[in-house]
C-alpha cells in the first residue's frame, strides 16, 4: 500500500513536470521567429564582441562573461538567426520554472518543516497530533504549492520581456544559476542534516559535498552573468537561518560554527562583481571614485531621487504581479524630488507594511519545540515525505521568506544604484519568484478545500496564460510593439525613435524623418534621433547634411556609449564626401575609443587602399587580424598587399 502511494505521487509529480514545460514552449512557441529588436542590436548584432568564441572566452573582465558567452555561442551555431536566440531564451525559462517548484519542495525537507511532528498550536500551546494533521484545517499540501508557483512564475505575462525579448537573456541566465546556487546549497544541508542523524554513508556524505560544490560554482556563475546576483549569498544565509535554525531532533541542529563554514565560500562571492569592475591597487581616493562611477548607470538623476522614485516604481511592480494590464515595453516615470510628496510617503508606507507584516509572520512563525505528549509515527521522522499535510501556521514562516526574497532581490536595481532607466518589467524576473510563493502561500492558507484551492489556480493559470501569449504576439511585430508604447504614453521618444528606426531598415525614408522629427519636437537633446536622422540623410546622399547631425551626436552625449556607430558612420561619410584626412582621424579616434573593434580596422583599411596609402593598410589590417581573425579582414589585406605589388610593378616599368 505504502509502495502504491509513493509510485502514485512519483506519477502525479513527473506529469506536473512534463506539463510545466509544456505549458512553457505553447506559450513561447509564437516568439520563435520574432525579429531582433531594440537593444538586439547593440548586444547580438552589431556587437563583434560575440563573433569569436575565442575572445569571448577570454573576456573574463567582462561582468556579464557567461551571457555574452551564450550570444557567442550561439552566433557561431547559427548566425543571426533569431530562431536560436529565442529557443535558448525559452528553455532557460523553463528550467527556472521547474528550479522554482524544487525550491519549494526541497524547503519543505528542511528541519523546519520537519517540526510539524511535534507542532504546537499558536494560540492554544497544545500539541496537535500527527494523526489529526491529515484532516485538520491547519494543513496543507507542499506539491500544490510548488506547482501551483511553478505555473505562475512559467505564464506570468511580466516574464514576457525577459524572456521574449533576447537581450535580456542576462536577467533570465544569471536567475537560473541564483535558483541552481540555492537549491543545490538546500539539497546539500538536507543530506548533511539527515547524515548526522544516521550510521556513515561515506558514499552518501561524499556525494553530498559534489553537490555543495555545485553551488558555490553556481553562485559565481551567476555573479559572472549579471549583477543581480550580488543578492544570492544574502539571499542563501536568510534561507539559512530561516528554515536550517531549528528541529525537534537535536541531531538535526547545526552548530553555528559548521553553519558559518557552510555560508563562508557562498558569502565570498560577494567579491567577484566588484573586483571585476575596480582596480584594489589604486589610491584610495581613486578606488572611492570608482566605486561612485561603476554603482550608477546615469548622472542625470542623484542616487536620493532615485530611491524616492523607486517607492513608488515598486509599488507599480506589485501592480504588474497582481493586474498585469497595460504592459509597456518602455515606461515614461517621473521623478520624485521629496519624501514627502504624498505619491512617495504613500508608497513607502505601504511596502513598510508589507515589510513589517513579513516580520510579524517570522516572529509568529518560530518553532515552538515542546515534546509531545504521543509516540510519533515512523512514517513521519524528519519529515522527509513532502506529500505529508504541513501545519498551517509553519507555512507562515514561507510567506514571510516570499516577501524579503522580493524586496532582497529588487534591490541591486530599485535602491540607491541610478540606473537611466526607471522602470523595466524584466527587473521582476527573479523578484517574482518570491511573490509567487508567498502568494501562493497565502492562498494555501485561506483556502481549505482542495477542489476550491485547484480550481483558483487553474483559473489564475489560464488567465495568465492568455494574457502572456497575446503579449508575445505584439513583440512578433516590432512595429507593433512601439506603437503599443505610444498608445500608453504618447510623448514616448523612444517609441518615436524605434518606429523610426523600422521605417530606415524598410527604406521609408520620409516616414522615418517624421519619426525622428517628433522626437525633436518632445526631446531636442535626443542623440539618437540625431544619429537616425545622419543614417537617413547618408543614404539619401546628403553628406554635408549627415555630417551635422553625427558631429551633434559626439557633442550631445557626454560618454563614449554610441559613439563607435557615431565615428564609424561619421568617417565613412567624410570619405564619400573627398574628405580623406578627416575620415582617417575619425577612424583613428574611434580604434582609440573602441580597440577590440575589427570593423573599425577594416574600414580604415579600406579607406587607407581608396587613398593608395597601401603600406598603412597592410599595418592596420594586420592589427585587426591580430584582434580577431576575420575573412573580410584577410581579403582587404590581400587586396592591399596586391594593388603595392601592381603598383611596385608599374613604377618599375615606368623607370626602365
Amino acid at each position: 500500500m505504502k509502495s502504491s502511494a509513493m509510485h502514485h505521487r512519483s506519477h502525479r509529480t513527473f506529469l506536473g513536470i512534463v506539463l510545466i514545460v509544456f505549458w512553457g514552449i505553447a506559450l513561447y512557441s509564437s516568439i520563435l521567429h520574432a525579429p531582433f529588436i531594440f537593444d538586439d542590436y547593440s548586444s547580438i548584432v552589431d556587437n563583434d564582441a560575440i563573433k569569436s568564441i575565442k575572445n569571448s572566452l577570454l573576456d573574463l573582465s567582462n561582468n556579464r562573461y557567461l551571457s555574452m558567452l551564450s550570444f557567442a555561442f550561439n552566433y557561431a551555431a547559427f548566425g543571426l538567426k533569431p530562431f536560436s536566440y529565442h529557443l535558448v531564451n525559452n528553455l532557460i525559462h523553463i528550467i527556472n520554472a521547474l528550479l522554482v517548484y524544487y525550491l519549494v519542495i526541497f524547503t519543505f525537507k528542511t528541519p523546519y518543516f520537519s517540526s510539524q511532528q511535534s507542532a504546537i498550536h499558536p494560540f492554544t500551546d497544545s500539541p496537535i497530533h500527527p494523526e489529526q494533521l491529515g484532516t485538520s484545517p491547519f494543513t496543507h499540501s507542499p506539491l500544490f504549492i510548488a506547482f501551483s508557483a511553478a505555473f505562475i512564475f512559467v505564464s506570468h505575462p511580466i516574464q514576457t520581456q525577459a524572456v521574449t525579448y533576447i537581450a535580456q537573456r542576462a536577467t533570465s541566465m544569471a536567475t537560473m544559476f541564483y535558483l541552481l546556487s540555492l537549491v543545490m546549497y538546500i539539497k546539500f544541508r538536507i543530506q548533511d542534516s539527515e547524515y548526522r542523524m544516521q550510521d556513515k554513508k561515506p558514499f552518501v556524505y561524499r556525494a553530498s559535498w559534489i553537490i555543495y560544490l555545485c553551488s558555490i560554482i553556481s553562485a559565481i556563475f551567476a555573479m559572472k552573468t549579471k549583477e543581480i546576483a550580488f543578492t544570492l549569498p544574502i539571499m542563501v544565509a536568510l534561507y539559512e537561518f530561516s528554515f536550517f535554525n531549528k528541529s525537534p531532533n537535536a541531531e538535526r541542529q547545526t552548530p553555528n560554527l559548521r553553519r558559518f563554514l557552510y555560508l563562508l565560500p557562498i558569502l565570498l562571492t560577494l567579491l567577484i562583481i566588484p573586483l571585476s569592475m575596480l582596480n584594489f591597487t589604486a589610491p584610495v581616493e581613486v578606488i572611492t571614485q570608482d566605486i561612485d562611477v561603476y554603482s550608477r548607470e546615469t548622472v542625470n538623476i542623484t542616487r536620493m531621487d532615485y530611491l524616492l522614485t523607486q517607492f513608488r516604481v515598486i509599488v507599480t511592480y506589485l501592480r504588474l504581479l497582481i493586474m498585469p494590464v497595460n504592459q509597456s515595453l518602455d515606461y515614461r516615470y517621473p521623478v520624485y524630488h521629496s519624501f514627502f510628496d504624498s505619491q512617495v510617503f504613500l508608497s513607502f508606507l505601504f511596502l513598510l507594511i508589507i515589510f513589517g507584516f513579513a516580520v510579524y509572520l517570522t516572529r509568529k512563525s518560530r518553532i515552538k519545540i515542546k515534546p509531545p505528549s504521543f509516540p510519533l509515527s515512523e512514517g513521519r521522522q524528519g519529515g522527509s515525505d513532502i506529500n505529508s499535510p504541513i501545519h498551517r501556521f509553519t507555512s507562515l514562516r514561507l510567506i514571510a521568506f516570499g516577501v524579503f526574497w522580493f524586496f532582497i532581490t529588487l534591490s541591486v536595481e530599485s535602491s540607491v544604484i541610478p540606473i537611466k532607466d526607471i522602470i523595466f518589467e524584466h527587473r521582476l524576473y527573479l523578484p517574482s519568484i518570491g511573490f509567487f510563493i508567498a502568494s501562493v502561500s497565502v492562498m494555501e492558507y485561506f483556502i481549505r478545500q482542495k477542489k476550491v484551492k485547484i480550481f483558483a489556480i487553474i483559473i489564475v493559470v489560464t488567465a495568465l496564460s492568455v494574457a502572456a501569449f497575446n503579449r508575445n504576439l505584439i513583440w512578433n511585430d516590432p512595429q507593433a510593439l512601439w506603437e503599443n508604447v505610444l498608445v500608453k504614453f504618447p510623448n514616448n521618444v523612444r517609441a518615436y525613435n524605434g518606429l523610426g528606426v523600422i521605417f530606415k531598415e524598410q527604406e521609408e525614408y520620409d516616414k522615418a524623418l517624421i519619426q525622428f522629427e517628433r522626437v525633436l519636437e518632445i526631446n531636442s537633446n535626443y542623440f539618437p534621433a540625431y544619429y537616425n536622422m545622419g543614417d537617413v540623410q547618408y543614404k539619401l546622399g546628403d553628406y554635408k547634411a549627415a555630417v551635422t547631425y553625427f558631429i551633434k551626436v559626439l557633442k550631445l552625449n557626454p560618454s563614449y556609449h554610441f559613439h563607435l556607430d557615431t565615428l564609424n558612420s561619421l568617417a565613412i561619410t567624410y570619405s564619400e564626401m573627398g574628405d580623406a584626412e578627416n575620415a582617417v582621424n575619425a577612424f583613428k579616434e574611434a580604434i582609440k575609443l573602441f580597440p577590440s573593434s575589427v570593423m573599425l580596422y577594416n574600414n580604415l583599411g579600406r579607406q587607407y587602399i581608396k587613398m593608395g596609402d597601401f603600406d598603412s593598410a597592410i599595418e592596420i589590417l594586420k592589427k585587426g587580424i591580430e584582434v580577431r581573425e576575420e575573412p573580410h579582414l584577410r581579403s582587404n589585406l590581400a587586396i592591399a598587399y596586391a594593388a603595392k605589388e601592381q603598383r611596385n610593378k608599374n613604377a618599375g616599368q615606368i623607370k626602365k
